[in-house]
């Protein structure tokens, strides 16, 4: 038999209950308004200058971290590159800032966050380290890397059994779009413990979308990142054995051989810049990266975004003639000079001779429109006014307003809505449109 304190113990247990519920179903609406991010380093934490000679090789490294939404539809993400020790020898490229913005993130979705370390091209930057950690927000919801975590400076030795095949992509880009490179290269057979191939780019200019990584060790290898962890890199900078490989391994144990590496990038910002490659790994007890460094490069330079701009060119024939009921051919020449196609645009001509002319007086010819199209692809809808453009719904008619037979006095407009994109590239850019008017 239970009391009446059990019965208030066994009514405050199931309130207690009912409570967690509502919260852990989000009743309230907590846990809906929210994103939830989560973040995760995305590069090696070895960085380097060449052994022999510090003038010689790469000094520019991308430090990366991948943020990913695991709630709802975030905006205003913002990542940050945070110093948490002092090394003079190692900073940010002067251009590259410390902060990078992107204006949503839906929810399951990721985005990579790439900023470029630089090694000042010193003796004394060997062997040394500076430590960091990459912050990310949405305001709502702040995650960083795991801390702590270095960029440490090992001395790279150049050998030619890392090689740059190819560098492939466009030289000049437009603010506003998105565009693939690729970069084809090859390590030693069977590949290494630790591997590093990325294409430079300036995070200023660029924003990178998305990597996708092939190798050819282990057969059908891939990666969506440019670092390739195949040994379990031990990054704890406390661990006796730290900077050394202790697993779990994953691509069996190495990666590399022949790689194809396919950046997707969003052009952000005009300027110029050169793009390397560089190819440096870990295996055996030292450092390497392909002498080719610095060769096979591509010099690309982003403009404005681009924009159409349609040059018209008007005449007539005859074009001296003024004796009344003579015909007169005018005739409008169009091309796109700009450089991007021109969608959907619209051609609207007073008819010479309406109420908004002065000294002149003509009628428009019925049926007389032609239109000159080429291999434009494009096609055209006509459409006349006789309210001085206010609208487009008027139908010519032969002896309108008084006019002769086969012309029509009422029409003051004559819009021509072209359907499809006029390419800023001859000969498919350019066409023209005609109509013929009598002189009264």
């Amino acid at each position: 038999m239970k009391t009446g304190s059990d019965k208030n113990l066994i009514f405050r247990r199931s309130f207690i209950r009912i409570w967690v519920l509502l919260f852990a179903f989000g009743f309230f609406g907590a846990q809906s308004v929210f994103a939830q991010l989560n973040i995760t380093p995305l590069t090696w934490n070895v960085i380097g200058l060449d052994s022999n000679r510090v003038v010689d090789g790469p000094d520019t490294f991308p430090v990366g971290a991948r943020v990913c939404n695991t709630g709802n539809a975030a905006s205003n993400i913002t990542a940050k590159f945070v110093w948490d020790s002092s090394n003079a020898y190692i900073n940010l490229d002067a251009s590259s800032p410390d902060t990078l913005n992107v204006s949503s993130l839906a929810a399951g979705k990721c985005n990579d966050f790439y900023f470029n370390a630089v090694v000042t091209r010193s003796t004394a930057a060997y062997n040394t380290a500076r430590r960091y950690r990459i912050t990310a927000t949405n305001g709502a919801s702040t995650v960083e890397t795991p801390s702590p975590r270095e960029l440490f400076v090992e001395k790279l030795v150049s050998q030619n059994r890392n090689k740059v095949l190819s560098v492939t992509g466009p030289t000049t880009v437009y603010v506003g779009q998105t565009y693939t490179y690729t970069v084809k290269g090859e390590t030693a057979p069977g590949g290494y413990e630790q591997l590093e191939a990325f294409l430079s780019l300036s995070n200023v200019i660029f924003r990178i979308l998305s990597v996708s990584t092939t190798y050819t060790t282990p057969v059908g290898g891939t990666n969506d990142k440019v670092y390739a962890d195949a040994c379990g890199w031990n990054n704890v900078t406390t661990s006796p054995s730290y900077r050394s490989c202790i697993g779990p391994t994953t691509y069996g144990g190495k990666a590399g051989d022949q790689i194809t590496t396919v950046y997707t990038v969003f052009v952000q910002s005009t300027g110029a810049t050169t793009a390397s490659t560089l190819i440096y790994d870990f295996s055996g007890s030292s450092y390497h990266y392909n002498d080719d460094f610095g060769i096979k490069v591509l010099s690309i330079t982003a403009l404005p975004a681009p924009v159409p701009s349609i040059n018209l060119s008007k005449s007539v024939t005859p074009s001296s003639s003024s004796v009344p009921g003579t015909d007169l051919t005018y005739s409008i020449n169009f091309a796109n000079s700009g450089n991007a196609s021109a969608q959907n645009f619209q051609l609207v001509d007073p008819n010479p001779g309406s109420t908004l002319k002065i000294n002149t007086s003509t009628d428009f010819k019925v049926g007389s429109i032609v239109n000159t199209l080429g291999t434009t692809g494009l096609s055209a809808t006509v459409s006349y006014s006789n309210d001085n453009g206010v609208s487009y719904t008027y139908t010519p008619v032969s002896g309108g307003g008084g006019a002769p037979s086969g012309y029509d006095r009422n029409v003051t407009h004559i819009r021509w809505t072209f359907s499809g994109s006029l390419s800023s590239t001859a000969p498919n850019n350019t066409g023209s449109v005609s109509f013929v008017v009598r002189i009264r």
